[in-house]
Order: C-alpha cells, then sequence, then structure tokens
C-alpha cells in the first residue's frame, strides 16, 4: 500500500493569518466561532499520472477535452491518466465556523452540518452584502434557534490548498473530510457539546459529498438535505467544460497568486459562463451574481475528474431525505425539473434520488420555481429557508 503525505506550508499559514482578520465570522443574530481544526486524513484516492499541478493552460484544457471526449466510460482518458488507487494520508488545516443563535436557541443538542459546493467556501450559507443578510442561511437558522457548523472545504477560503491539485484535492479526500466532521460533531469535538442529532445540508457538490457520507457513514447523520441535485450525473462533464474553467491566479490576479495556488485550482472563466451554469434570469438581483463572482472560490482539476465517480445507493441510511433543487437547475435538470419522461411514475427528476435511500425513513423534493443552480442566491431563497428550517426541525423532534 502506498501512502502520500502532504504538510502544511508556510505560504498557507500566511495566507490564513491576512484573512481572518478582514473575513467575516458570522451573522448579527449568532455568536460564532471559527477555527482551524487539524484533521488526520485518510483515503482511497485516484492516482493520476502523466499530469501537472502547473501545466499550462494549454495542457489543462487539452485534459478536459480527453476526459470530457471519453465521457461517461473515461476508458482513453483512464487507460492514458490513471493510475489506479493509492491510500493518500495526511493532516490539512480546515478552516470551520460554529454559529449558536443569540438568543432563543432551540433543540440545544442538535445541529445542521453545511457543506457548500464548487465556486464558494462555506461563506456561501452566511451569504451577506453589507448589512444585508437576505441570503445567509445561518442567519435564518439562528432566527429560527438553529445552530450550524459548516466548513470550507480543502483549497478554499481560509483551508489550506495542497499543492497538488490532482492527487490530493479530490473528491475521496473531501469526502473523508467530511464524515470526520460529522464524527467530530456527534462526539463532541467541536464548540462545548456532542450534538445528539445532527441534519446534514449539502449544496451541488456538497450534495454529492453528503450522499457519499450517508452510504459510506449511514449512522453519522440523523437526515439530510440535497440542494442543487439530482441523480442525473450525466450533465457534469457538460457543465464544467462548458464553464471554461481557467487557472485561477489568471482570472483573478489581485486575490490568487501562484505563489498561493498551483495552476490546476480552477475557477470560471467570466460572468457569463457562470450565468449559463448557476443561474435562471430573471430570478436573482445581478448585483448578488457580480458579488458572488467577484469572491468566487477555486476548485482543483482533480475533483472535477473525479466528481461524478461512485455515486452509488445508500442502503443502510435509515434517516429522513430532502431533494431541494431549482426548478431550472442547468447542471442536474438541463434547466427543466420537471422534465420527466411520459410515461415516468416521479413528478419531477429530483424525485428519481429516492433510489438511492430504500430504507429512508421519509423522502420528499421541493423544487422552487424560476431558480437555477444557486439556489441560495435567487429570489426564492427565503421561502426555500423556510422549507429546509422546516425539515430540520422535523427531523429534531422526532422519536
Amino acid at each position: 500500500m502506498h501512502s502520500l503525505l502532504y504538510l502544511t506550508s508556510a505560504a498557507w499559514i500566511a495566507t490564513f493569518v491576512a484573512a481572518i482578520a478582514t473575513s467575516r465570522v458570522g451573522p448579527s443574530n449568532a455568536i460564532c466561532t471559527q477555527k482551524i481544526y487539524d484533521l488526520d486524513i485518510s483515503s482511497y484516492n485516484y492516482m493520476f499520472q502523466n499530469v501537472q499541478s502547473d501545466a499550462n493552460m494549454t495542457y489543462l484544457t487539452k485534459l478536459n477535452q480527453e476526459y470530457v471526449g471519453s465521457f461517461p466510460y473515461a476508458s482513453n482518458f483512464s487507460d492514458e491518466y490513471e493510475a489506479g488507487i493509492m491510500e493518500v494520508t495526511g493532516t490539512y488545516g480546515i478552516s470551520g465556523t460554529l454559529c449558536v443563535p443569540l438568543t432563543g436557541e432551540k433543540n440545544a443538542s442538535n445541529v445542521q452540518y453545511l457543506i457548500h459546493g464548487i465556486g464558494y467556501d462555506s461563506s456561501y450559507w452566511d451569504f451577506a452584502v453589507g448589512d444585508d443578510e437576505t441570503y445567509s442561511y445561518v442567519y435564518a437558522s439562528a432566527a429560527a434557534g438553529i445552530a450550524t457548523f459548516r466548513y470550507d472545504r480543502l483549497g478554499t477560503g481560509l483551508s489550506e490548498a495542497p499543492p497538488d491539485a490532482y492527487n490530493v484535492v479530490q473528491k475521496p479526500t473531501d469526502v473523508a473530510i467530511a464524515i470526520k466532521f460529522a464524527e467530530m460533531l456527534r462526539s463532541g469535538e467541536i464548540g462545548t457539546k456532542a450534538y445528539s442529532k445532527i441534519v446534514l445540508v449539502g449544496h451541488s457538490y456538497g450534495s454529492i459529498q453528503s450522499q457519499a457520507l450517508t452510504t459510506l457513514a449511514p449512522t453519522a447523520v440523523d437526515g439530510v438535505v440535497l440542494t442543487a441535485y439530482s441523480a442525473n450525473a450525466t450533465a457534469l462533464p457538460l457543465w464544467w467544460s462548458s464553464t471554461a474553467y481557467t487557472t485561477a491566479s489568471l482570472v483573478f490576479p489581485t486575490r490568487f497568486s501562484p505563489a498561493e495556488l498551483t495552476n490546476a485550482y480552477l475557477v470560471t472563466e467570466s460572468i457569463w459562463t457562470s450565468q449559463l451554469n448557476y443561474w435562471y434570469f430573471p430570478g436573482y438581483s445581478q448585483s448578488i451574481a457580480d458579488y458572488a463572482r467577484a469572491t468566487e472560490q477555486p476548485v482543483t482539476q482533480g475533483v472535477l475528474f473525479t466528481i461524478a465517480n461512485n455515486i452509488t445507493a445508500a442502503p443502510e441510511f435509515k434517516g429522513a431525505v430532502r431533494v431541494i433543487t431549482g426548478a431550472n437547475d442547468w447542471i442536474f435538470c438541463y434547466s427543466n425539473c420537471f422534465a420527466v419522461p411520459p410515461n415516468s411514475t416521479e413528478p419531477n427528476i429530483p424525485a428519481y434520488v429516492q433510489e438511492l435511500y430504500p430504507a429512508a425513513s421519509y423522502f420528499d423534493t421541493y423544487i422552487p420555481a424560476n431558480t437555477g443552480h444557486i439556489i441560495n442566491l435567487h429570489y426564492s431563497a427565503p421561502e426555500t429557508f423556510q422549507n429546509m428550517i422546516q425539515f430540520a426541525e422535523t427531523v429534531f423532534t422526532a422519536l
């Protein structure tokens, strides 16, 4: 068995120290504690060969073409660029934030556990422009008396960004980190208490990780909300190829530098490619979309190459499941989540996720209208937040 160890870099520490001084910790109605958790993580990763994290965009684009061209079977790509599975171990500094309601906390022994998707860090869950907290799910949860825990995925926000953007920062590593934090919430290693009930809430790639968590660790959480998600992963390669991902330090040179991130850390090339995949006009404010673009976070090519791998059922998960996907989600519904086959027994595309959860105690879907992939940032967000909170409260109070 091979092992790969990555040690924290001085460059990352300097970036963290500079960033933490100006970063928002949480909303006005919550007491929030942000800290770096040094996690010892072991995962079985896909080993890539003939790739370089510091290759130029010409070569990175060539890799994208070859991967998408071989999808869904990827046999030619696998033969050329994959060298099997290897155990990867490392200690990673991950930034996590626990927010407890300032007043009126209910179900104090319970917590919502939030995992963000691609293009964001955990501020996705506490999105605020100035004093406007309309789009902050952490704020809405605190107003309902519910605590939340969120973290910046490896390679985003204040978390560590390993230079190996292929063999380290990929889906299996992210899933192992997600499982670790769930275990820590349950055992009392986060905050001042052990949480008896946990509702996991994912967005997009965060939902992919959440679904994997319920498969690999079915008792780690008590309920799961999969937002911006469906069981149809066929559009994923088309999504990130059409989004024209480009080296982050080239697109945002004042925010990212080659000293911080290797070239295979990528962001969308323009706001218009982001609109195609993430937004549904006119269901959102352009000023919100502009701010989201200005604060966009990178994703590694390793994550993009592994994101759709091994999406399997969770036959042992017995908790409650809700899927919330915008009616016009491009990535998981090709912009029409009600476009089911004429002979379908399901009312919408996300409803097919129920096939992944044969033992779930409860399953349903919620499809907000006039809403694209970034459901937290469309005009429908306040109603969607209340739907999510209602689900969490139902799980918390269930016997």
